[in-house]
């Protein structure tokens, strides 16, 4: 899947990449220099290949990609941002977008478009003039792309949790029925009296009930480490497409689980060992679903 990610310069688009796939925190962000061109960066997501093209917005750089627009093809998902912080760019964004939209019909290339109203936080900004600079720009982008039926959302890095939700719904929705399951679980963990972590096996969150546990959708370094040495015991000690480990304390009368289905999805319970019976019995039936959403993964994969 190959994701654009176009906009004027200082947008935020570098930074939305890094605080929802490299684990970076907002702070982290102040430092990044203007993005040169373009840069690519790759990231694996339920066994996926997904290649982010983040391109540089200063106007030279436009000019230049726009001239040999060809760098465009084969954009599954295009993701114009809008600054809300700085609405007098509004207009340069505009023509921008139109350009690209030209170059994307010239081409013969019509990807789904995500709208990303952008900064939508009082970081060094008044919080009364957002909801004008939103609504301004609500009733000025989604005109240039709609015939192809864009969708919009409101962001912010500064609210990771909800930025990395977006980009999962978007990452999942290639995969067919597979949007129906995740909503499944997040009902499902959210009535379990137990820690539960759903991922694939490289540390991308799906769901979750355990608060500070990812940075994004990555899981915590010491987390996306452990699931890693357990998927490498799966492939080279039990050469099994599903496994299943458990460790327990008798201090803490805690136990932890770890179910990897079908090498690519991963499913991690942290529990007190006198759960109750109800609990239980969901988290059996939690499993079971999630065993058919790694089944449907990879049909999806093998299709």
């Amino acid at each position: 899947m190959k994701i654009s990610l176009v906009g004027i310069s200082g947008c935020g688009k570098t930074s939305i990449y890094a605080t929802t796939f490299a684990s970076k925190s907002p702070e982290d962000t102040k430092s990044f220099r203007p993005t040169v061109m373009y840069e690519v960066r790759s990231h694996p997501y339920l066994g996926l290949n997904v290649s982010f093209f983040d391109f540089g917005g200063q106007d030279q750089f436009r000019a230049d990609y726009l001239a040999k627009p060809e760098i465009f093809k084969e954009t599954d998902v295009l993701i114009p941002i809008i600054d809300l912080h700085d609405p007098d760019k509004f207009d340069t964004a505009v023509d921008y977008f139109k350009k690209l939209k030209k170059a994307f019909d010239d081409l013969n290339i019509k990807p789904t478009v995500l709208i990303f109203y952008h900064k939508y936080d009082a970081q060094g900004y008044q919080k009364e003039l957002l909801d004008t600079n939103l609504q301004k720009a609500k009733g000025i982008f989604p005109k240039i792309f709609e015939n192809w039926n864009p969708e919009e959302r409101i962001t912010s890095i500064y609210e990771q949790e909800k930025l990395s939700i977006v980009f999962r719904d978007l990452l999942v929705a290639n995969y067919k029925d597979l949007q129906s399951h995740v909503e499944n679980a997040e009902k499902q963990l959210s009535e379990i009296k137990a820690k539960i972590i759903i991922s694939d096996i490289n540390g991308n969150v799906i769901v979750h009930n355990v608060p500070g546990i990812s940075a994004g959708l990555q899981l915590r370094a010491d987390l996306r480490d452990f699931i890693s040495s357990c998927n490498t015991m799966r492939e080279n000690f039990f050469n099994a497409d599903s496994v299943y480990f458990k460790g327990e304390s008798k201090e803490a009368d805690k136990e932890i689980e770890i179910y990897i289905f079908k090498y690519i999805l991963s499913v991690l319970l942290m529990r007190p060992k006198d759960l109750d019976s109800a609990s239980k019995d969901q988290i059996k039936t939690l499993l079971v679903d999630m065993e058919l959403f790694a089944d449907l993964v990879v049909r999806a994969h093998q299709e």
